[in-house]
C-alpha cells in the first residue's frame, strides 16, 4: 500500500506542474492563481487537521511557531512562482529534476544543524548535483522572464525549494510532537495565501479572475496530497527508501509529460542531466 500511495503523491506533484504549465500557456497571472490555490489548500488542511486546543508546550512557543510559518509560506510561494515561469520557459522535465536536486539543502542541514552522519556515498551525491545542474541548466540567455534570464530560474528552484524542504526537517525536529502534519501545512499554506494576496492587492486590474480561481482551486488539492500521501507512505516504509522512489518518479513521470504533452525539446546533455540527476538523489537518500 505504500507504494501506491508514491505513486499518488508523484501524480499529485505532476499534476501541479501540468497546471502551472496551463497557466502560463493561457496567460493567466501566476501569484493571482497560486494565491487561490493556497487559500484552498489552507482552509482544507486546517479543517481536517484541526484537534483542538494547543498543548502547554506549543502555546509557550506559538509566536516563533507562526514566524516560522510565515517564512515557510513566503518560501513556498515564491518556488512556486519560479516554478511555474520555469516549466514554461524551460520545460517540465527538466524543471522538475532541478527541483528534486534540491533535495541537497535539506540533505546538508541535517548535517550540519542536527549532526547527521555524512559517508562517502552522500559526498559522491553531492557532487553528482553540481554536476547534473551544470547538465541541466539550458543556454537559452536570450529568453527572459522579466529581467531574469530563463536559465537562473533553474537555480532559484534549486534555492527555494531546498529551504522550503529543510523547513519541514525543522518541522520534524522540533514541532511534530505537539502540532500534526495538516496543521502545520495549514498554517503555512494560509501564510503563503497572505503574502500572495497582499502582493496581488498592489497589481493592476481585477483581483481574481474566473479561470484564475478554477485553475487555483484545481491545483489547491494536489498540492495539499502530494504532501499526505507521502506522509501516509512514510507509516508504512522507512524514507530511505520513500524519498528516492517519489522524486525518481516525478523525475521520469516530469520528462514524459513535457516530451509528449508540451512537446518539450530535450537536448543530449540534458539528458545526460537527468540520469545524473537520478543517481545524485539515489545517492543523497
Amino acid at each position: 500500500m505504500a507504494y501506491l500511495y508514491l505513486l499518488l503523491s508523484s501524480i499529485c506533484s505532476l499534476t501541479i506542474a501540468h497546471l502551472l504549465k496551463v497557466t502560463e500557456s493561457r496567460n493567466l497571472r501566476t501569484l493571482n492563481t497560486l494565491t487561490v490555490n493556497y487559500l484552498v489548500a489552507g482552509v482544507f488542511a486546517l479543517f481536517v487537521g484541526y484537534t483542538g486546543a494547543l498543548s502547554a508546550t506549543l502555546s509557550s512557543h506559538i509566536t516563533v511557531l507562526l514566524i516560522f510559518c510565515a517564512v515557510v509560506g513566503a518560501f513556498f510561494i515564491g518556488n512556486f512562482v519560479a516554478y511555474s515561469k520555469s516549466v514554461h520557459a524551460n520545460g517540465v522535465g527538466i524543471t522538475i529534476a532541478a527541483m528534486r536536486l534540491s533535495l541537497l539543502v535539506p540533505v546538508v542541514i541535517s548535517i550540519y544543524w542536527y549532526a547527521e552522519y555524512l559517508n562517502a556515498i552522500k559526498i559522491i551525491g553531492i557532487i553528482g548535483v553540481f554536476g547534473a545542474m551544470i547538465l541541466l541548466i539550458p543556454k537559452k540567455n536570450n529568453i527572459k522572464i522579466g529581467s531574469i534570464s530563463a536559465s537562473w530560474l533553474l537555480v532559484g528552484i534549486f534555492v527555494l525549494t531546498g529551504f522550503a524542504d529543510a523547513s519541514l526537517k525543522i518541522y520534524e525536529e522540533e514541532f511534530s510532537t505537539n502540532l500534526n502534519e495538516l496543521t502545520f501545512m495549514g498554517l503555512v499554506f494560509t501564510a503563503a495565501f497572505v503574502i500572495g494576496l497582499v502582493i496581488s492587492l498592489f497589481q493592476k486590474g481585477k483581483l481574481i479572475t474566473r479561470q484564475e480561481a478554477i485553475l487555483g482551486t484545481a491545483i489547491g488539492i494536489p498540492n495539499l496530497y502530494s504532501s499526505i500521501f507521502l506522509i501516509y507512505a512514510l507509516g508504512g516504509i522507512s524514507g530511505s527508501v520513500a524519498y528516492p522512489v517519489v522524486n525518481i518518479l516525478n523525475v521520469l513521470g516530469g520528462t514524459l509529460l513535457g516530451l509528449f504533452i508540451w512537446d518539450d525539446t530535450v537536448t543530449r546533455k540534458q539528458w545526460a542531466g537527468i540520469g545524473a540527476a537520478i543517481i545524485a538523489i539515489t545517492l543523497l537518500l
